[in-house]
């Protein structure tokens, strides 16, 4: 009988165990900028597009996630917003050597957000974040149950910030 309950404990602490992991699973790209501290190239929009762009990077510099994007007239990292003809929200382009980001550019897909979304300046957030966390070595699709800016399956139209997952994964990088 002890022997039974032995094996019956040892085998229920290795399943929380596991399924804690999984819960938890970051899921890093192999590069991410090598700065806590991220310039990108000043970008001038109509107020449609400018606002959310805008309130896009405040949502990562207000989360806790010891991360700070800024504008900068110098920065090689840019940011357009346009019509393309990919099927993506958005694309991040990043040029990396070794495991360091030497440049991004993002695409913010215009034809492609304007047909889907409901809350257009929410979408746009939702889609500008996600790209911005490639840039901070943020993979698509976590394997977790916890939300994440960076599942395809999130809401983009209600999810525009980084949740306590996503920080939680860029603050073990910084």
């Amino acid at each position: 009988m002890k022997r039974k309950l032995s094996f019956s404990v040892l085998l229920m602490g290795v399943l929380i165990l596991v399924g804690s992991t999984a819960a938890y699973a970051a899921t890093y790209l192999t590069y991410g900028y090598p700065s806590s501290t991220i310039p990108i190239k000043s970008y001038s929009y109509n107020d449609t597009w400018q606002v959310p762009m805008d309130a896009s990077l405040s949502n990562w510099n207000n989360a806790n996630a010891k991360v700070t994007f800024s504008k900068n007239s110098n920065s090689t990292n840019t940011i357009t917003a346009a019509q393309f003809d990919y099927e993506d929200y958005g694309v991040n382009y990043v040029t990396y050597s070794g495991s360091e980001v030497t440049k991004f550019r993002i695409e913010l897909n215009a034809r492609k957000i304007s047909a889907d979304a409901t809350d257009f300046s929410k979408f746009v957030q939702s889609v500008f974040v996600h790209e911005l966390g490639h840039s901070i070595w943020l993979g698509d699709n976590p394997s977790t149950t916890s939300s994440s800016i960076m599942k395809y399956s999130r809401d983009r139209n209600t999810m525009t910030k980084p949740q306590t997952f996503d920080i939680n994964n860029v603050k073990a990088k910084y």
